[in-house]
């Protein structure tokens, strides 16, 4: 399979409004974390809000999700999920912990998939995904000529930008749609130019489920 993958309506518009009606009618505990201050983006905030997948519910629709993307994908185990709801959009990153972590998970795990199935957005938003090379492939546009669409380092981390070349931009075009990446690749939300984030309230929400392979 390929390393980045978009579907459309990957999950039915009804399976969506079954999840969101389950987390939000069903389950009552409080968000984690929230955005935080940055210096390295010129907005000054980055973050969301999460809530667990609550796996151990049986009547949860998202084991529905799971299943199907185990049939698509193969079987995998699951590192780290939740429902995020995006305050502000991330640095680009690339979701390694360490250099500890990372030469644990090779000698455990091959590379699975993370996925992302958008759940909401504000109607004034228009939200999706980028995935960067670094450094810059010779043939890729500078992550500086997308700056309509990507978040805006901060002047005093400007030169990080170098670093990054646009492998792929993806405007979500429905909720229930689908990105998939194979693990450890930068990436980052996207951004909208002059729109007003805030640290009360969200813009979008979207699953994240983070999978690996075990190895034999």
């Amino acid at each position: 399979m390929a390393d980045i993958i978009y579907k459309e309506s990957y999950v039915s518009l009804d399976d969506v409004k079954a999840i969101k009606t389950f987390f939000d009618k069903k389950i009552t505990d409080k968000l984690s974390g929230g955005p935080y201050q940055s210096k390295q983006l010129q907005s000054g905030m980055e973050g969301c809000w999460d809530r667990s997948l609550h796996f151990e519910i049986a009547e949860n629709p998202i084991h529905n999700l799971v299943k199907k993307l185990k049939e698509d994908f193969g079987d995998f185990v699951i590192h780290e999920s939740s429902i995020r709801h995006m305050a502000y959009p991330f640095v680009p990153h690339s979701d390694i912990r360490s250099s500890k972590w990372l030469q644990e998970q090779r000698q455990n795990y091959t590379a699975g998939y993370t996925f992302l199935i958008p759940l909401w957005w504000k109607q004034d938003y228009n939200p999706g995904t980028a995935f960067f090379s670094s450094p810059p492939k010779e043939h890729q546009e500078l992550y500086i000529e997308q700056q309509d669409v990507l978040p805006v380092f901060s002047k005093e981390h400007s030169k990080q930008a170098r670093n990054f070349g646009v492998e792929q931009i993806i405007k979500w075009k429905s909720k229930g749609d689908l990105v998939a990446w194979k693990n450890f690749q930068w990436h980052c939300s996207l951004s909208q130019k002059d729109y007003l984030y805030n640290d009360k309230n969200w813009c979008k929400e979207f699953i994240s489920i983070e999978t690996a392979i075990p190895k034999i």
